[in-house]
């Protein structure tokens, strides 16, 4: 098996908040959202041997000895090459070394461009981290929900992470992502995640122009409908981030953290205070002389 791969993270604690996760970015979406955070994983092919990944990950997770950095990654998304191999043997000393240096990672994350474009990847990758007693998360915009339900089925997903763009309805989906007919898969994708009792967290960014509050409000009662349908889900909240502009974009402000604040309560009002709503934005940098 070959994956269109767009990198690796070894390390991550924003991905999923409260674990130290390895981060495995698939390449390719079919989505265009205006503000794309990995415009570059849109498209294009860097297909790597299944088992090149495995080597990585295994390597990185219980600090073996991997191929050498300087080979597999470059800057920004950590890019993959295609050679790696493992020495069979080495020192006390540098055994140790690694046992107290390297990172504690205890989670795996999928995330993309859009990692459901290829499901099968995403069940080996999965069956991978379990094998390593790793918690599996996915990072996904909803728009495949039939490769959703069969992971969920499975088994393979502890937790999920619905990127939700705007309210579930046209012609405010496809302003949103550049892509028309999305909605209904979203809507069914969420429907699943309720259905299913996996632990799953909605997220919208918010940018300076869209979603509006009155957006915003919709998405918050739609949940609050599914959860009133279906009490036993395990949705954990919803989390509004700030948008920040993507690569190759012109920078623009973001909103502001009050602003964020004041959506936020508006949609626990939407939901009658059934949905628990959090800001994430990244923190102010004052700079001193």
């Amino acid at each position: 098996m070959r994956v269109n791969l767009g990198g690796i993270v070894p390390l991550s604690t924003v991905d999923w908040p409260g674990r130290a996760a390895m981060v495995v970015f698939m390449q390719g979406c079919p989505l265009r959202c205006p503000h794309c955070q990995n415009r570059r994983l849109q498209t294009g092919e860097r297909y790597v041997s299944f088992h090149n990944i495995t080597s990585r990950i295994a390597s990185e997770v219980k600090g073996l000895p991997g191929p050498r950095r300087s080979a597999l990654f470059s800057e920004g998304l950590h890019l993959v090459s295609s050679s790696c191999h493992a020495p069979m043997q080495i020192k006390l000393d540098e055994a140790e070394e690694r046992a107290t240096s390297k990172p504690f990672v205890d989670a795996l994350v999928l995330s993309g461009g859009e990692p459901l474009l290829q499901p099968e990847a995403c069940r080996h990758l999965f069956r991978l981290g379990k094998s390593l007693n790793l918690a599996t998360g996915l990072e996904t915009s909803g728009i495949f929900p039939h490769h959703l339900e069969m992971l969920l089925s499975e088994g393979l997903v502890d937790r999920i992470f619905l990127d939700i763009k705007a309210a579930l309805e046209e012609p405010d989906y496809e302003a949103a992502t550049g892509s028309g007919h999305s909605a209904s898969a979203v809507r069914k994708s969420l429907e699943i995640c309720f259905k299913s009792g996996a632990v799953f967290e909605a997220r919208t960014t918010v940018f300076p122009n869209f979603p509006s509050t009155a957006q915003l409000e919709k998405i918050a009662a739609a949940l609050c409908r599914l959860k009133a349908a279906y009490p036993c889900s395990c949705l954990e909240g919803l989390t509004l981030q700030q948008g920040h502009p993507g690569e190759d974009e012109s920078p623009f402000p973001a909103a502001t953290v009050e602003d964020m604040q004041q959506m936020a309560a508006s949609c626990v009002a939407a939901s009658q205070g059934m949905i628990a709503v959090r800001v994430h934005a990244l923190p102010e940098v004052v700079w001193k002389s």
